[in-house]
C-alpha cells in the first residue's frame, strides 16, 4: 500500500513539474499583460431572481504593443449542467492560448461570466439537467430561447458598461470570440447590434448539443435551429467571421456546408436585386471548407 501511494504522489509530482515547464515563460503577468477583475450589474425581475446581479468580468490588458482594441470573449455552457455553473475552469474559463495569442497581438480582453456562471450572481437559466431528471432533452430546446435572450442581456450590459466608453471609445468595434455556446452567442450577438463587431471568431460554436442520447430527429431539430438563426445573424451582422469546427463530426460538417452555402445564395441574391450600385454588398460568403466554415476575407488581427 505504500508503495502504492509513493507511485501515485511521484507520478502526481512528475506531472505537476512537466506542467510547470510546459508553460511559456516568454508571456508572464506583470511583464506582457496586467489583469483586473470588474463588475458590471443588470436588473432583474423574474421567477428565479429579482433586483440587480452583478456580472463579474476579467480583463486581461496587453503592457506592450497596446492597440487600444477590445476583444469579448464568451464562454461555453456546463454541457446540460454536467458540471456546476459556479465551478472554477472548465467551461467558465478562457483558454490561455486564446488569451494569449490576442493580447500579444494588442487586444484587451474582456471576458464575462453570464448569470450565475462563475462569480457573476443571479440564477443560472441557461440549461436544466438532464442527468438528475430535472428536464427532459425536449426541455432544453424550449429554454433556447430565454437562454439566449437572458446572455444577449448579460454580455450587452458588459459591452456598455465595461468596454465601450471605460476600455475602448464610445463609437469603438470591437473583435467578438467565443467558444461553443459562446461561439454561437458571438455571431447573433453581431447580428443583433450591427455595427458593433469588427468581427467574429466562432470555436465550434453551437448552443445545443448534439449527442447520442437524442433521436435522429431531435438533434435534427436541433441544428435546424441553429442553421435558422445563424443565417439570420449572418445576414445581419455584414462582418467577417471565422468558423472553426472539426472535420470528424459529420453532423457538423454537413450543417456548417449547408449553412454557408444557403447564406452565399441568399446574399448572392440580395446583391443581384439592388438596384442601387452604390449600396455596399453584404460580406460574401463564397466557400466552405470542412475544417472552418465562413467567409474568405482575411481577418483583421
Amino acid at each position: 500500500m505504500r508503495l502504492f501511494l509513493a507511485i501515485v504522489v511521484l507520478a502526481w509530482a512528475s506531472a505537476a513539474t512537466a506542467s510547470a515547464q510546459a508553460i511559456d515563460s516568454g508571456f508572464v503577468f506583470g511583464r506582457d499583460y496586467t489583469f483586473e477583475r470588474m463588475e458590471a450589474t443588470r436588473a432583474v425581475d423574474d421567477a428565479q431572481d429579482k433586483g440587480t446581479i452583478r456580472l463579474v468580468t476579467y480583463v486581461y490588458r496587453p503592457v506592450k504593443n497596446d492597440r487600444h482594441e477590445v476583444a469579448v470573449f464568451s464562454h461555453g455552457s456546463t454541457g446540460g449542467l454536467a458540471i456546476s455553473p459556479k465551478e472554477p475552469g472548465g467551461g467558465n474559463a478562457i483558454p490561455r492560448s486564446v488569451m494569449q495569442y490576442l493580447v500579444t497581438r494588442g487586444y484587451t480582453l474582456v471576458a464575462p461570466m453570464r448569470r450565475g456562471r462563475g462569480e457573476s450572481t443571479g440564477t443560472y437559466v441557461e440549461e436544466c439537467s438532464v442527468y438528475t431528471g430535472e428536464c427532459t432533452v425536449g426541455d432544453q430546446v424550449k429554454l433556447g430561447e430565454r437562454g439566449i435572450r437572458e446572455a444577449l442581456l448579460d454580455t450587452n450590459a458588459v459591452i456598455d458598461q465595461l468596454v465601450l466608453g471605460r476600455l475602448a471609445p464610445r463609437d469603438a468595434k470591437v473583435l467578438l470570440v467565443g467558444h461553443s455556446r459562446g461561439g454561437f452567442l458571438s455571431l447573433i450577438l453581431a447580428g443583433e447590434r450591427p455595427g458593433l463587431a469588427k468581427a467574429v471568431i466562432n470555436f465550434s460554436g453551437g448552443w445545443y448539443g448534439v449527442t447520442d442520447r437524442l433521436t435522429g430527429s431531435e438533434n435534427q431539430q436541433r441544428m435546424d435551429d441553429h442553421k435558422a438563426r445563424l443565417t439570420r445573424a449572418a445576414e445581419r451582422a455584414g462582418v467577417p467571421t471565422l468558423w472553426f469546427y472539426a472535420a470528424a463530426i459529420p453532423s457538423t460538417r454537413k450543417a456548417c456546408r449547408r449553412s454557408c452555402a444557403d447564406t452565399g445564395r441568399k446574399r448572392a441574391a440580395a446583391r443581384s436585386s439592388s438596384s442601387s450600385p452604390s449600396t455596399p454588398s453584404p460580406m460574401p460568403i463564397s466557400r466552405c471548407p470542412i475544417r472552418s466554415c465562413g467567409s474568405n476575407r482575411r481577418m483583421l488581427f
